[in-house]
C-alpha cells in the first residue's frame, strides 16, 4: 500500500501566494527539464490557451477540470498555464506534501494547497471558494480525485469541485459577476520502443506472479495473463473465494465489493449500496481519525483498521481499471496503460510509460449556474463536464 495515509493529525498547507514563485517554477529553464527528467516527458503541446486567457481577462472566476491519467498532470498543466499568461492554484492532497521539504515547497511554489481526501477539509474547500470568490488565480481541481492510469477513461466525479464552483458562483453571481469551468483534455503519447518497454514493465510483474516469461506471448494477451494472476494472488490474501466462471472484470468488481463488504460490517453493521467510490470514502473517513486519535485501541485494534484501509487501497485498485479497454485492437498506448497499472499497483511504485509526448488541450468555457442543484438526479453540470471531456478525450 502506497504510503497515502499520514500518521498525524492534518494541518491545511496553504500555497505561497506570491506570483514570483509561480513564475520561477515555470519558466522553461526549470519547467522543461524537470518534466523530461523525471517523468520521461519530451515534448508537451498545449492548445486553446486562447480561451483560458479570454476567461481571465474578462474577469471570470475560472476552475479548470481535467482528466487524471499520471502523476504528472499537475506539472504537464503549467504549460497551458505559462501561455495563457497567468499563475494558477491547484488542490493537491495532503500526502505529497508529506515527503521531503523540498517537495512540499516545490508545490507551494507552483500554488498547490492541500486537501484532506480522508475527510471533510473546511480549510481547503473555504480557501478554493474564497480563491475563485476574490478572482485570485484560475483554480486547477481534479474531480475523479486520483490518478486514473488511462488516457481514455474516465473514473467517477467527487462532489466537491461542483461544490466549489456552484458555491463561488452564488457569491459572485450577487455582483453580477461570471464563474466558469474550462474542462481540459490530457492526453499521453508513447514515443519509445514499444516492445523494449514493455519488457522493462512486465518481466519484473511476472516474477512477482511466478509467472513464465511472456515475451512471445501477444502483448494484450500477456498483461490480461498478469491482471488475473494479480487478481488470484489478492482473492488469497484477503481470504475472498475465487471468482471462477466470471468474465475478468465481473470478478474485479466482485472483489472490490466483498472486501469492501467486509470493511463495512465493522464499520457501520452493514453495507451499503452506494457507488464503490463513496463506499471507499466513507470506510476511510470513519477508519483513519480512529487510528489517529488512538484513545485506548490495543495493538490489535490498530492492526484491524489499518486491514480495513488496505481493503480500501485493493477495491480502488479493482475497481479502477476501465471495462473492455484492451478490447478489439488496442493502442499500444492502452496496452501499457494497464501494464503499468498492474506493475504499479503489485510493487506500490508509479512506473512511467516510457518516453512520451502530451497534448493538453483546453476547451471552451461553461459557465457555473448560481443556484444549488436539487433532487436525487445526477447534477447536470457534471454530465456537461464529463461530456465535454470524452467528446475531446476522443478527438485527440
Amino acid at each position: 500500500m502506497q504510503k497515502i495515509f499520514i500518521e498525524k493529525p492534518y494541518r491545511f498547507t496553504p500555497p505561497l501566494m506570491s506570483d514570483w514563485f509561480a513564475k520561477l517554477m515555470n519558466n522553461r529553464l526549470v519547467h522543461v527539464p524537470l518534466l523530461r527528467f523525471t517523468q520521461s516527458i519530451r515534448k508537451v503541446e498545449s492548445r486553446g490557451a486562447e480561451l483560458l486567457k479570454q476567461s481571465v481577462d474578462n474577469g471570470d472566476a475560472v476552475m479548470m477540470i481535467p482528466n487524471h491519467p499520471r502523476v504528472s498532470d499537475p506539472v504537464v498543466m503549467y504549460d497551458l498555464i505559462r501561455k495563457a499568461g497567468t499563475p494558477m492554484f491547484a488542490m493537491a492532497s495532503w500526502h505529497l506534501f508529506n515527503h521531503t521539504r523540498i517537495h512540499s515547497a516545490i508545490i507551494r511554489m507552483y500554488g498547490g494547497y492541500s486537501v484532506n481526501r480522508e475527510g471533510l477539509d473546511r480549510e481547503s474547500v473555504n480557501f478554493s471558494i474564497s480563491a475563485m470568490q476574490n478572482n485570485s488565480r484560475p483554480l486547477l481541481v481534479f474531480p475523479e480525485g486520483a490518478t486514473s492510469r488511462t488516457n481514455d477513461a474516465l473514473m467517477p466525479y467527487l462532489d466537491g469541485p461542483i461544490f466549489i464552483a456552484r458555491a463561488a458562483a452564488r457569491r459572485r453571481s450577487k455582483k453580477g459577476l461570471k464563474t466558469v469551468i474550462h474542462p481540459v483534455a490530457i492526453r499521453y503519447v508513447f514515443t519509445g520502443d514499444f516492445k523494449k518497454e514493455m519488457a522493462r514493465m512486465m518481466d519484473p510483474v511476472e516474477d512477482i506472479l511466478n509467472l513464465s516469461n511472456g515475451g512471445d506471448l501477444d502483448p494484450v494477451e500477456r498483461v490480461h495473463r498478469a491482471l488475473e494472476a494479480k487478481v488470484e494472488k489478492r482473492e488469497l490474501e484477503f481470504n475472498v473465494d475465487p471468482g471462477t466462471g466470471l468474465s475478468p472484470y465481473d470478478r474485479r468488481q466482485r472483489l472490490a465489493d466483498l472486501v469492501m463488504e467486509t470493511a463495512e460490517e465493522r464499520c457501520f453493521g452493514q453495507r451499503s449500496e452506494r457507488d464503490i467510490t463513496n463506499r471507499i470514502r466513507a470506510v476511510r473517513s470513519h477508519v483513519f481519525p480512529e487510528l489517529l486519535a488512538n484513545e485506548g485501541l490495543s495493538e490489535k485494534q490498530q492492526q484491524v483498521r489499518w486491514r480495513d484501509l488496505e481493503r480500501t487501497y485493493l477495491a480502488w485498485q479493482m475497481a479502477s481499471y476501465p471495462k473492455e479497454y484492451l478490447a478489439g485492437n488496442p493502442t499500444n498506448d492502452r496496452v501499457l496503460e494497464i501494464a503499468s497499472k498492474v506493475h504499479e499497483d503489485l510493487t506500490d511504485e508509479p512506473r512511467r510509460c516510457g518516453s512520451q509526448r502530451v497534448i493538453v488541450e483546453c476547451c471552451e468555457a461553461i459557465e457555473v449556474p448560481s443556484a444549488k442543484h436539487r433532487g436525487p438526479e445526477p447534477d447536470p453540470l457534471v454530465e456537461l463536464i464529463g461530456t465535454k471531456l470524452k467528446d475531446k478525450l476522443n478527438q485527440l
